[in-house]
Formats: structure tokens, C-alpha cells, sequence
């Protein structure tokens, strides 16, 4: 059975980067507990840079289907982004799948310390008790069998995951700074602008629609 283009270079893009970052910690390291702690820490950045065109996405579609993004029109008609647009499923499983990653090493971190999860773990957790269920429901037949419920843990879950990333950026940013954790939180801030400009023009146009 052929390989989906699609499903070929976001595979290779996953293996890309989780080798990518086992590189710059494990490989290149000596084994130590900061080694892990890196690990954890780019597994994490990768998953999210995953997660953000999944999260974006359809907000960028209702804002140019109601012609709120006019300068963003041309971009969107690029080959590469145009064609993300129908993949948002693949997209999901693939931060789905690094995702996962990032909790293996998580469970990593704990081996080397020898510690375990704490009730202040618990709603990260919950958080990742709703991506297991996203994940194996990202499939037609789960659509077809759960019906609106489907759209509902797929929303509840989205929201979950995307505070789970800009609590843990803004914490990170108001400890140590710098750019990179200022950008990171600058990249989740912008996607909730987008998803609150979505959702507020999407309401204007019913409004206006039925005045």
C-alpha cells in the first residue's frame, strides 16, 4: 500500500526533530540528570510546534472565509500552507504522536531522579489523559459513532492542551526570560489572539445575518 505524501513528510519531519533533539541532549551529553532535562524540555518545544498549526488553522480559515485576514489572503494561497489546510487530522495525530514522545521522556526524567508523579502533576495528567482519547478517536468511524460528543472532547481537548503549553511558557518566561521563552510564549499568545479573532467575527457575521 503506497505512502500518502503527506503522511511521508510529516512522519520524516517527527523523526527529524525527535532526533534532533535527543542530539543536542542525550546524544551529545554525558548521561547526566541535565541531559534529561534538556530532552524533556525540546520534546516538549517540538510537540508544540506541532500543535500550533492544528490549533490555528481553522481560525485562519474563518477569518478568510469572512475576509477578515485580506493581508494574509496571498500567503494562505502558497502551495505549502494551502495544502495544510485539508491535513489538519494527519497534523493532529502527528503532535498526537510527539507528544507521546515528550511524556516518554518525561517518564525518562523520573527513571534518572527517582521520583514519580505528584498531585501537582495531576492536571497535566488530565491533560494527557484527553490527548490519548483525541488521538484514538481522530478517525471517521469515532466521528460517525460519538456524533456532536465528537466535536466536544476534540474541543475540550484542543483548549486543554493549548493552556497546558501557555501556562507552562508564561511560567517559564516570568522565571528566567529570554528570547526563546519569550518567543515561545509570544507564538502561544498570538494563536489565542487568532482564535478570539475568529470567534468574535464569526459572531458579527451571524448577527449581521440575521439583522
Amino acid at each position: 500500500m503506497p505512502i500518502d505524501r503527506a503522511t511521508l513528510i510529516a512522519t520524516l519531519t517527527l523523526m527529524v526533530g525527535l532526533s534532533l533533539a535527543f542530539g543536542f541532549s542525550l546524544g551529545w551529553g554525558d548521561g547526566a540528570t541535565q541531559d534529561y532535562e534538556l530532552f524533556t524540555r525540546y520534546t516538549a518545544r517540538l510537540a508544540f510546534f506541532f500543535f500550533l498549526p492544528v490549533f490555528t488553522l481553522g481560525a485562519l480559515n474563518q477569518l478568510m472565509a469572512l475576509n477578515q485576514l485580506m493581508a494574509l489572503n496571498l500567503l494562505m494561497k502558497v502551495g505549502f500552507v494551502k495544502a495544510l489546510r485539508p491535513k489538519r487530522r494527519l497534523l493532529g495525530l502527528t503532535f498526537g504522536a510527539a507528544h507521546l514522545c515528550h511524556m516518554t521522556a518525561i517518564l525518562m526524567l523520573h527513571d534518572q531522579r527517582g521520583t514519580w508523579f505528584t498531585a501537582d502533576d495531576a492536571a497535566a495528567l488530565v491533560i494527557y489523559s484527553l490527548l490519548v482519547l483525541q488521538v484514538a478517536t481522530s478517525n471517521n468511524w469515532s466521528v460517525r459513532a460519538m456524533g456532536r460528543s465528537w466535536r466536544v472532547l476534540h474541543w475540550v481537548a484542543s483548549y486543554a492542551i493549548f493552556t497546558g503549553f501557555f501556562v507552562t511558557y508564561l511560567a517559564r518566561f516570568q522565571e528566567h526570560g529570554g528570547i526563546i521563552f519569550g518567543g515561545l510564549l509570544t507564538l502561544a499568545v498570538s494563536a489565542w489572539l487568532l482564535r478570539i479573532a475568529a470567534f468574535f467575527s464569526r459572531r458579527r457575521a451571524k448577527l449581521a445575518a440575521t439583522s
